[in-house]
């Protein structure tokens, strides 16, 4: 339906003031015009589609050869003829791959039933063809599956189901995954799938030192003494830094005196503090520091 409401909208001053039909191949659209409960995108088409005087007519798909005829044209559909390119690739690489030599072995001596030799190259279940790491082909394979017209870029999921349609070899998967979160279009085109991000505004500057403050720990330190990482607190007024070292697993509580040691006793409680979103700040620090104030 989607495809009828373009092309009306496209050719909306050809059809207005005539009588027309539309002849489709799918029998769900064909009682569009009687169906009762409704999405909100089917109710705008419906009051769209009020304006024109058309008859919505089912032809079967074996008799709407003319329209499928544009979506089997040679030069669209490549496939057939990529698939005839590779084979021969295949066939030439397959004696220089180890693992396939030994699975054509296993196969002339019988004692597999999972692949079998046909024609020089090298089947599994389904008739899926095993292709060879030999010379980078796995990868030409996903390019013919990925990049080219007729396959138009899809996700990880639909380059998959294509491969695993005609073609086998171990991690796949993983294969396909590496070159598609890799490929340039698709990073390029990449859809954003997250609400816009809000507008970034600067910090307010404080108006004394230490009424606003941030605070951060640097980690993967090697040991000295017994301590590994730091506790950075700066005043956002003065730049003044305090690096604080802790012991290695450093959680709220050690970090709730460490803070109360070497900040609160000597500048005071900032009335703000800047931070990321560590757990040890987002959870039980402030529990911890106020506990240690006695409030």
């Amino acid at each position: 339906m989607t495809a009828v409401v373009h092309c009306l909208r496209v050719w909306r001053h050809y059809l207005l003031g005539s009588h027309f039909t539309i002849k489709t191949d799918n029998v769900t659209t064909s009682y569009f015009q009687t169906q009762k409960k409704l999405s909100p995108k089917q109710a705008r088409w419906q009051d769209f589609l009020a304006e024109f005087d058309y008859t919505l007519e089912y032809k079967p798909g074996k008799a709407n050869v003319v329209a499928d005829a544009l979506s089997r044209k040679a030069e669209l559909a490549a496939l057939s003829l990529a698939k005839g390119e590779i084979k021969g690739c295949i066939k030439e690489v397959l004696e220089h791959d180890l693992m396939a030599r030994e699975l054509v072995n296993l196969c002339t001596q019988g004692k597999t039933k999972q692949f079998w030799v046909e024609d020089g190259l090298l089947y599994t279940k389904g008739r899926h063809l095993f292709v060879s790491k030999w010379n980078n082909l796995r990868r030409d394979v996903i390019r013919e599956c990925h990049d080219t017209r007729w396959a138009g870029h899809p996700g990880q999921r639909c380059t998959l189901a294509l491969l695993e349609s005609s073609y086998f070899w171990p991690q796949m998967r993983d294969s396909v995954e590496l070159y598609v979160k890799t490929c340039l279009v698709c990073q390029q085109d990449k859809v954003a799938n997250k609400q816009p991000a809000g507008l970034l505004e600067p910090l307010p500057i404080p108006d004394r030192p230490w009424d606003s403050i941030t605070m951060d720990f640097i980690s993967e330190l090697s040991k000295s003494e017994g301590f590994g990482p730091i506790m950075v607190v700066v005043d956002r007024f003065s730049k003044y830094g305090t690096f604080i070292a802790c012991m290695k697993d450093c959680m709220a509580e050690e970090a709730a005196r460490a803070f109360l040691k070497n900040v609160v006793k000597y500048w005071g409680l900032p009335r703000s503090i800047v931070s990321d979103r560590d757990p040890r700040f987002t959870g039980r620090l402030w529990t911890e520091l106020f506990k240690l104030l006695g409030s």
